[in-house]
């Protein structure tokens, strides 16, 4: 990638923004914002729906559909307007204009061999690069094998992965997360010869998933925190839940993963912010579960929410709201996959460090 801060500038604007603007501006100015957030966020029906919706309460809200008013108005918002049909008829347009010239320009300046004719030297790297394009391309046997897993780490198929580090030693579970385990195996039908069986488990640091991103256990995280280091927050997990410990069972590579799933988004918030906000509560640790690896489709944050002015006002509003996050997912990840970007697995190079 180039030195532009595209990662970073898409969290700001689309992923956090809509969860800390809402205890400044007022309600009329912040959904109207909200909707903006949510033109990009909707599938493309829906975005364009809410494009239209957006551009018409601009009209409305910020110069009131003067003419005396119309210097106002940037040109951008007449562009915002066509993002949605340009991408039925040509694609994304990370595809086509600056990411595409981001990577380009990157990857053909780290080619140049000859610094002397530069120009002449980008030119034939890059008719060297389309020949062997084609040649992929026509006789797809060329390309190189996708990427394996790395040294010490458990493959489980499917593009999922244990990554180290790893327990040197089988050990026991809470009575919470033995009672989680004895569920799940019940509703697999599992049979117990002894129903007492204390479950033993070996842990796993890491979960590498489809999406190419890795996703944190709850183990390592809190060995950081006992050290006084922040937890990270950017290392939760979508299944359609959320996070935790990955193991093994019975020394078998079943890639399962005890999680502590957060309440469903609440409805209030949601839909004051237009569906970007999904503000869920913690229920702790005690309200564990036990799901398939294959389950989890996604790293995301869970970051806290902060209070509008008549949330502190409650009497009760460090027990109501004390422990309520939102979600923020990465943007553009099904873009950026086409890219073959994986994240590091030792840094948090991937712009989405929020901590």
């Amino acid at each position: 990638m180039s030195g532009y801060k595209a990662w970073e500038y898409l969290l700001y604007v689309y992923g956090l923004l809509s969860s800390f603007l809402r205890h400044v501006q007022t309600p009329l100015y912040y959904q109207h914002f909200c909707l903006a957030v949510s033109s990009n966020l909707d599938l493309l029906p829906p975005a364009r729906r809410n494009t239209i919706q957006y551009i018409g309460e601009y009209e409305d809200i910020y110069y009131q559909r003067r003419f005396d008013h119309l210097h106002f108005v940037c040109p951008s918002l007449h562009t915002f307007g066509h993002i949605i049909p340009e991408i039925f008829r040509v694609g994304p347009g990370a595809l086509h204009t600056q990411w595409t010239m981001e990577n380009y320009i990157s990857n053909i300046t780290h080619e140049i061999k000859q610094h002397v004719t530069p120009y002449t030297n980008v030119g034939e790297r890059a008719l060297w690069r389309c020949q062997i394009n084609t040649l992929k391309a026509m006789l797809p046997d060329l390309a190189e094998p996708e990427s394996q897993v790395s040294f010490g780490a458990m493959g489980l198929g499917s593009g999922y992965a244990l990554l180290h580090a790893t327990d040197h030693a089988e050990h026991g579970v809470t009575p919470a997360e033995a009672k989680a385990i004895h569920a799940y195996l019940l509703c697999q039908d599992v049979v117990l010869a002894d129903p007492s069986w204390e479950p033993i488990v070996r842990r796993w640091a890491r979960l590498a998933i489809p999406t190419q991103q890795a996703t944190h256990s709850v183990w390592k995280e809190e060995a950081k925190e006992r050290r006084g280091k922040q937890p990270r927050c950017s290392r939760m997990v979508k299944k359609f839940d959320t996070s935790s410990r990955w193991m093994m069972i019975n020394s078998t590579t079943t890639g399962l993963a005890m999680v502590v799933p957060f309440s469903a988004p609440d409805a209030s918030i949601l839909e004051c912010s237009r569906s970007t906000v999904a503000a869920c509560t913690y229920p702790g640790a005690d309200t564990c579960k036990v799901i398939p690896a294959t389950q989890i489709v996604l790293v995301v944050a869970m970051v806290p929410l902060p209070m509008t002015a008549l949330e502190a006002s409650e009497a009760d509003a460090s027990e109501k709201y004390g422990n309520c996050y939102f979600v923020v997912e990465k943007p553009g990840l099904d873009i950026a996959q086409f890219a073959g970007h994986v994240e590091d697995g030792d840094e948090d190079e991937d712009g989405f460090n929020l901590d």
